[in-house]
């Protein structure tokens, strides 16, 4: 609540249980017309706020939030990579639920104090969550200071700035599905480099430990399975090859491997078939096809 005194007037706005409580407290009515058009702001998805002067009401005052276009596509999107979000507000009931419905939300929390909102968040935590908090006011900056990742919005208030872990200078709550398609993107293009590399490293074996004790232990022979034409040649088809696939694997270390908002488990499954059945797959037909070319020179 609040408002200002001139002369001998004053008049307050606010929410309707602050108003009521005060107009009560005076000895004076809280009309029930008044009441009626709160509920029916509400069940809009408004935010009502009351007026009053000198302690008795004049009026309510209706604030919509504007839902920008799209931004229900954008949290399916979240949904998808397995991130639930959940919008805590000071709004009452009514409107939270109607706001959280038209944007497509997972979940809500309504009339949120910013020791709520940061209590919320501890449990997230302590249940093993990483939790990514957005927000623009003073009453945010324990939820954003408490949160692992707090991203305050750039018309926001210095507090939150200073509480949160980066700015978005563009005030679109919705950059936190690019802050976490970067992330994962990296995280994606590291496991999909070492996955390919370990994969590509065991295959190989089996070119280079026949090669190399074969003649003392002919019981390798049994690991030949390439075939490979000589000791020789083998050695040198492992080593050309490696020359050839590191380069190769550069520009997708610079540009890293495409991203899908896609669960955890299945990125895990899509990364071990193309990048660990490939890293396999891959050395043994380039030395099988590098030896039968040295074999020509040797």
């Amino acid at each position: 609540m609040s408002g200002i005194n001139y002369q001998d007037i004053r008049i307050r706005k606010g929410a309707a249980d602050a108003i009521e409580r005060m107009v009560e407290e005076a000895g004076n009515e809280f009309p029930l017309a008044i009441v009626s058009e709160v509920s029916n702001i509400s069940n809009k998805g408004g935010t009502p706020l009351v007026v009053a002067e000198n302690e008795k009401v004049v009026g309510v005052i209706e604030l919509q939030d504007i839902i920008k276009p799209g931004i229900r596509d954008r949290f399916e999107r979240l949904r998808k990579m397995g991130i639930k979000t959940v919008m805590v507000t000071g709004d009452n009931p009514l409107t939270a639920k109607h706001i959280a419905y038209k944007a497509g939300v997972d979940d809500y929390i309504a009339e949120a104090k910013p020791e709520d909102k940061m209590n919320y968040i501890r449990k997230e935590q302590l249940e093993g969550h990483l939790v990514a908090m957005m927000g623009d006011g003073t009453n945010d900056a324990p939820a954003l200071a408490q949160a692992d990742v707090g991203v305050a919005m750039n018309s926001g208030t210095q507090a939150a700035k200073e509480a949160g872990n980066m700015v978005d200078l563009d005030n679109d709550p919705t950059k936190l599905i690019e802050v976490v398609e970067i992330g994962k993107q990296l995280l994606m293009t590291r496991g999909t480099l070492t996955t390919f590399s370990i994969a590509n490293d065991i295959a190989k074996y089996f070119a280079i430990i026949p090669a190399l004790f074969i003649a003392t232990i002919p019981s390798l022979q049994e690991l030949n399975i390439m075939r490979l034409h000589t000791p020789e040649s083998a050695i040198l088809s492992a080593i050309i090859f490696n020359a050839i696939i590191i380069p190769l694997l550069i520009p997708l270390a610079l540009r890293g491997v495409s991203y899908k908002p896609i669960g955890a488990s299945a990125l895990l499954k899509r990364n071990l078939f193309i990048y660990g059945l490939g890293g396999i797959v891959l050395p043994f037909i380039g030395i099988k096809l590098i030896d039968m070319l040295v074999s020509l020179f040797i």
